[in-house]
């Protein structure tokens, strides 16, 4: 469901799935909980392969994201277009920091 890459001291979680959903949600929250028990305070999510995102894996997302808030303000990229609507359907695109690419969203932690 994830996989872990560490880029310029960033961790980056890269969502692997092409969906997002109530059948995945509950896996995606435990794993990535487990990825950042070292309180790491410069995240990026990528949703680059994820196509389909619905209300469940939107409530993990902010699940992990008020838990992540603590240390640090994660970093959403990769949006594909039906995620995309979801963000802007619900907001989150105004709540949470986005970037179009994984580049885009390590280097907005430089400096």
């Amino acid at each position: 469901m994830l996989k872990t890459h560490i880029i310029d001291s960033v961790l980056v979680l890269e969502v692997t799935g092409p969906r997002l959903d109530a059948a995945q949600a509950v896996r995606f929250r435990e794993e990535f909980l487990q990825q950042i028990e070292g309180n790491p305070d410069r995240v990026v999510i990528d949703f680059s392969n994820v196509t389909f995102l619905d209300s469940s894996g939107l409530g993990a997302l902010v699940s992990v994201v008020k838990r992540l808030n603590k240390h640090g303000r994660p970093v959403i990229c990769g949006l594909q277009p039906a995620v995309q609507t979801m963000f802007a359907l619900t907001r989150m695109d105004q709540v949470l920091t986005v970037r179009k690419s994984r580049d885009d969203a390590v280097a907005s932690f430089a400096g």
